[in-house]
């Protein structure tokens, strides 16, 4: 949506479904982001109506009780509210989500895994996954760029409890939007990503290559599942060189 449109939001809950359930909007302005406005019990369909006041990329999330454990089970999202005069332009645009899943049992283990709130309280998730899942951006789902071609990623945080230390790795942030607000800070390597918060990253891809997304509190990405791929194709230029005109004398990089 783009800053000052006036916006219709439904909410259907299956007649199936056990819980009510609403929706907070962080890009509402009024009464609990909507929250109270959009309770909607099993079988029943909710609306009302906000402006877009302020431009932005917020989180949205479930905010019936229990909050933390629907949280917990994916219910969140990314709403993205444009300036008025739109978006500078760029060749690619993703969406890259960080959640939390606290199971009963271990990680890795197979099968239906309940809810464990013992883990939530300690705030030690078993999973900490980009876009909902282990891999969901790795291997064929991985992010497709071009050398040279300008990528903007829409960043967020469903938490409900850790924030995100959002780094790729073999690249620079050419512009972040800090916190996804309208301040513009310029070469970053790293951006922090609140629970219930989101940021705007860009960077011009500059050489061919496979890059790790990851969150930089490191043993959620190479042991929960904090990363994701952005596959760079396109021909190598002279911005970096791949081996060495002298003699490797570094043991730790088995030479």
């Amino acid at each position: 949506m783009r800053e000052g449109d006036e916006v219709v939001f439904h909410l259907k809950n299956h007649a199936s479904s056990v819980n009510a359930h609403n929706i907070d909007l962080h890009a509402v302005t009024g009464p609990h982001g909507g929250g109270k406005a959009s309770f909607t019990l099993p079988g029943q369909e909710t609306a009302f109506t906000f402006r877009a006041l302020n431009p932005g990329l917020y989180v949205y999330h479930c905010a019936t009780a229990p909050v933390g454990m629907h949280i917990a089970n994916g219910m969140y999202g990314l709403i993205l509210v444009e300036p008025a005069e739109g978006l500078s332009e760029v060749d690619k645009e993703f969406y890259v989500m960080q959640g939390e899943f606290y199971t009963h049992g271990g990680s890795g283990d197979k099968g239906l895994r309940a809810f464990s709130y013992e883990k939530a309280l300690a705030e030690s998730p078993d999973y900490v996954v980009f876009n909902g899942s282990v891999g969901s951006i790795a291997g064929e789902g991985a992010l497709q760029a071009r050398v040279g071609e300008r990528v903007r990623l829409y960043v967020g945080n469903g938490g409900p409890s850790l924030a995100s230390s959002f780094h790729v790795i073999g690249e620079i942030f050419d512009n972040v939007y800090a916190e996804a607000g309208t301040a513009l800070t310029n070469n970053v390597q790293t951006t922090l990503v609140p629970p219930g918060g989101a940021t705007i990253a860009e960077f011009r891809a500059d050489y061919p290559g496979h890059y790790l997304m990851v969150d930089h509190a490191i043993f959620r990405a190479l042991d929960k599942g904090a990363n994701g791929t952005i596959e760079v194709s396109g021909q190598p230029n002279e911005i970096f060189r791949q081996g060495s005109e002298r003699p490797c004398r570094s043991p730790i990089w088995g030479c």
